[in-house]
C-alpha cells in the first residue's frame, strides 16, 4: 500500500514546516489553552498530530506534562531536536491517531491545525480519531479541536470543493528538507458547525462549544463567521 498524501508531505519536511505561516501563532494559542485548563499544572495533556511539537514544547516550558504523538518520523525527529531542557516533562511518540489505545489517561486532548483530522481520506477515519480522543480522556476531560470551516470555500465558490462530501482536492508543490522538489495531490475535509457538533455528540461528548478561529488568537469571544479558515471546538466529556 502506498503512502497517503500527508505521509508523503511530511516524510521529510520537519524543518521547512517550522517556517510555514500557519504555524506562527503558537504563543497566543498556548495562552488560550492555559486559560482553558485553569493553569492547572497537575493535569495530563495529549497532543494528537503534534507535528514538530510547537504546542507540546511551549506547554512543557510552562510546566505542564505533555505527550505528543504524530505518525511522521520527520516531524517527531524535529520536535525532539527542539527540546532545549531535558527536564521538560514532554514525551514524543511516533503513533497513528487511528491506532491510539489510551484509556482514560488524559485530562486534555489537543487536535490543532488539522493535526490528525480533516486530512483523512475517509469520514470514518475522522470519526475514529475523535472516538480515540474521547476514549483517552478522563471523566470531565476536554478536547480542544480546530476544524476546517466549510463556509469559507462555499462562499468563495471554490470549484475544487465537492458540495456533497465537503472534500477539496488540491495540488501542492513543495521543496523538502533535502531540497528535493515534490508534487503532491491531496484532499482535505471541511465541516459545518452543526455536523461536527453532531459527530462529537454521537461519540459521547456532552458540552460542545464552537467559535470562530483566528491564527494565534484563540478566543471564546470570536463568533463563527464565513471568512475564518477554521473554527475552534471545545468539547467536554462528562
Amino acid at each position: 500500500m502506498g503512502l497517503k498524501w500527508y505521509e508523503k508531505l511530511f516524510e521529510n519536511y520537519g524543518e521547512k514546516y517550522e517556517k510555514e505561516p500557519f504555524v506562527q501563532g503558537t504563543l497566543g494559542e498556548v495562552d488560550f489553552i492555559e486559560k482553558e485548563i485553569n493553569y492547572d499544572k497537575d493535569i495530563d495533556i495529549l497532543d494528537i498530530g503534534c507535528g514538530t511539537g510547537r504546542h507540546s514544547i511551549e506547554l512543557a516550558k510552562r510546566g505542564y506534562r505533555v505527550v505528543g504523538i504524530d505518525l511522521s518520523k520527520s516531524m517527531i525527529r524535529q520536535a525532539e531536536s527542539k527540546i532545549e531542557d531535558k527536564n521538560y516533562n514532554v514525551e514524543f511518540k511516533i503513533k497513528n491517531a487511528l491506532d491510539l489505545d489510551y484509556k482514560k489517561e488524559f485530562d486534555i486532548n489537543l487536535i490543532l491545525c488539522e493535526g490528525a483530522f480533516s486530512i483523512m481520506d475517509d469520514d470514518r477515519k475522522d470519526y475514529k480519531v475523535l472516538e480515540n480522543s474521547y476514549n483517552s480522556l478522563k471523566r470531565n476531560g476536554k478536547l480542544i479541536l480546530t476544524v476546517l470551516n466549510a463556509y469559507k470555500p462555499i462562499m468563495e465558490e471554490n470549484d475544487n470543493l465537492d458540495l456533497i462530501t465537503l472534500r477539496e482536492e488540491f495540488n501542492l508543490e513543495i521543496v523538502d528538507d533535502n531540497e528535493n522538489e515534490k508534487k503532491i495531490e491531496g484532499e482535505q475535509r471541511y465541516y459545518l458547525p452543526s455536523e461536527i457538533r453532531w459527530r462529537l455528540k454521537n461519540i459521547g461528548f456532552d458540552k460542545i462549544d464552537i467559535y470562530g478561529c483566528e491564527l494565534g488568537n484563540f478566543s471564546r469571544e470570536r463568533k463563527i463567521n464565513k471568512t475564518d479558515m477554521e473554527f475552534l471546538v471545545i468539547a467536554k466529556k462528562e
